[in-house]
């Protein structure tokens, strides 16, 4: 069975703008004819994937339709936020829909992100896809280059297959916590869940 994407859509940009009343969302900013969600949309056309759910606010609600129109995305389900709420509620939200069956597996992907190496990503996917059950969750990391207060962790355990357990997640620690994370090999929380 494929699997269904969920586009979580809905971020302000705040934390790339701070200080600005009038900022652009980081997945509609133009860098020259590609924008991080048109790069989503695209990561999920493969053979890997069935037609998307877009998570989106629904003051994005056009900007979202020209950027499925433009890759030439023609079946999907948008859903709208009522309000902001963060991840855990559009997750939540997206996935109780009745287009979803029950065994059909799920990937959660932020909008906002840059993953440059697809084949890769479509490769870890397909490996982890064979290990995939009810008992679960899989969540991809990035290896930190600076510590940041500005993301979430993970940290892991080896466990005897070839698969590392998740054993605590730290949410936006404190510079000093985060370098002692980095030391432990703790990952970068990418907010991409299968």
């Amino acid at each position: 069975m494929k699997i269904r994407p969920v586009i979580l859509c809905g971020g302000a940009g705040t934390r790339l703008w701070p200080n600005a009343k009038n900022h652009q969302a980081k997945q509609f900013i133009d860098f020259g004819n590609w924008t991080l969600l048109g790069k989503t949309l695209d990561r999920i056309k493969g053979s890997l994937f069935d037609f998307p759910i877009i998570s989106t606010n629904a003051k994005y609600l056009k900007q979202v339709k020209q950027h499925l129109k433009k890759h030439k995305i023609k079946k999907f389900k948008i859903v709208l936020e009522p309000a902001k709420k963060n991840t855990a509620p559009a997750i939540l939200s997206s996935s109780l829909i009745k287009d979803i069956s029950d065994q059909q597996p799920l990937m959660f992907l932020a909008a906002d992100l840059l993953i440059e190496n697809t084949g890769l990503f479509n490769q870890s996917i397909k490996k982890n896809k064979n290990y995939l059950n009810e008992n679960n969750i899989f969540l991809f990391g990035i290896k930190p280059t600076i510590p940041s207060s500005e993301f979430g962790y993970f940290l892991t355990k080896k466990t005897k297959g070839k698969l590392n357990r998740v054993s605590r997640f730290v949410e936006k620690p404190k510079v000093s916590k985060a370098k002692v994370i980095i030391k432990n090999k703790g990952y970068w929380n990418s907010g991409i869940f299968f």
